[in-house]
């Protein structure tokens, strides 16, 4: 849940901080972390899960290039 990783990022990070997640399956919590601000690193064993990351990661950088998202 996006929510659940923004929370934690928000509450144990500050903008500009590396947020590292060793198992980031689909990418949710490096989505949050370029959100809100972060750095962040992240890896996962499944090349498919690693794919479906880069998408993700991909997609949240361009929309906060538009400033379509506002972090809070």
């Amino acid at each position: 849940p996006e929510k659940l990783a923004e929370d934690h990022i928000l509450s144990w990070t500050n903008e500009g901080d590396l947020v590292f997640d060793p198992m980031c399956g689909s990418g949710t919590t490096c989505k949050m972390a370029i959100l809100n601000n972060r750095d962040y690193i992240g890896c996962d064993i499944s090349k498919e899960y690693c794919d479906i990351a880069k998408k993700r990661i991909r997609m949240a950088t361009q929309r906060k290039l538009s400033k379509k998202y506002e972090p809070i």
